[in-house]
């Protein structure tokens, strides 16, 4: 599938009664990925590790296609990755430039002027489950706004069907441990919380994610190929 700076010419009309997924990625060799973890474990491992996190998920979302009315985006955070052979499974579309506050509203407001619903979610959580997606979407059809709360304070997940301003986004502090809570406080009405899960940030969140991985009474090819390779690293 062709990239694109998602024009509005470029989305379907039909997508207004749909949901969009949007999945925040940063391309490996372009952009650092897994810092925290690379330092522990070095960088092709981590690396490696964000490619299979990236897989897990792309899976996730092709079989929620089967059974949910979604189109599935990679949000690109560099216009060079665009093109990369990791983001042609689905439409790929740049984040824009600034911080993370600003490259969430950006993909937001852009998807939310077209479609029903948005959901964000970033690379960090690949144990993410049909299950889940089907939850939030759920959760939207009697409340304006849910999040998928991660166990370090942040989130994996957002999701809404009526505009954030701007200001909300970018006053939010990132990777503190109460950022969920903090973008929640400001949204114009009160976020459904979803089940909180571990995001992958460094080399003690592996164990936790095996864990919650083992936990899915299904998983998908993908996600066992991250559970043998966390056996592997763990020796």
């Amino acid at each position: 599938m062709n990239s694109s700076e998602l024009n509005g010419s470029e989305l379907n009309s039909t997508s207004l009664s749909s949901t969009a997924i949007a999945v925040f990625v940063k391309t490996p060799g372009l952009s650092p990925v897994k810092t925290r973890l690379a330092a522990s474990i070095g960088t092709p491992d981590a690396e490696h590790l964000y490619r299979l996190c990236v897989s897990a998920i792309e899976q996730t979302l092709l079989g929620a296609t089967q059974d949910l009315s979604i189109s599935p985006f990679w949000a690109v955070g560099e216009t060079a990755g665009l093109s990369n052979a990791l983001w042609q499974g689905f439409e790929s579309i740049h984040t824009g430039d600034g911080g993370l506050g600003e490259r969430q509203h950006h993909i937001y407001q852009t998807l939310q002027a077209r479609y029903q619903r948005v959901i964000l979610v970033g690379a960090d959580s690949p144990q993410l489950s049909v299950k889940l997606l089907k939850e939030a979407i759920k959760a939207l059809d009697k409340h304006t706004f849910a999040i998928g709360p991660a166990v370090d304070g942040g989130y994996y997940l957002f999701a809404g069907r009526a505009p954030v301003p701007k200001n909300i986004w970018t006053s939010v502090i990132y990777s503190a441990a109460d950022t969920a809570e903090q973008l929640c406080a400001q949204l114009p009405s009160p976020a459904v919380e979803l089940e909180r899960i571990t995001d992958v940030d460094t080399i003690n969140d592996l164990k936790v994610l095996k864990s919650e991985l083992l936990a899915e009474t299904a998983l998908s090819h993908k996600q066992e190929e991250i559970i043998r390779w966390i056996d592997k690293l763990e020796g």
